[in-house]
């Protein structure tokens, strides 16, 4: 029940080809898109800033922010310096 609830808060924000067309005012929905744009992320591979911001591009405008918030929110780690980032397998 609760996944296809998240699947319809999905198809709300994000359009067809997977690009988030607004940005959701709940917090709650808010994180749902966050974790979807984890989803974007392979684990085990090791990415660079640049990387993750094209990853990003794809599907937000504000990619900066984005990237802020998968880092706030525990879905990607990255190196003290900000060089290398991973997704967080732990959650």
């Amino acid at each position: 029940m609760e996944k296809m609830k998240n699947k319809e808060v999905l198809m709300r924000y994000v359009d067809n080809d997977g690009v988030v067309k607004v940005w959701p005012g709940k917090a709650k929905n808010r994180l749902l898109i966050i974790q979807y744009l984890a989803t974007k992320f392979e684990p085990a591979k090791k990415y660079s800033e640049q990387e993750v911001n094209l990853i990003l591009m794809r599907y937000v405008a504000d990619y900066v922010t984005r990237r802020r918030d998968l880092i706030e929110n525990h879905l990607l780690k990255r190196t003290d310096d900000g060089r290398i980032y991973w997704l967080n397998e732990e959650n």
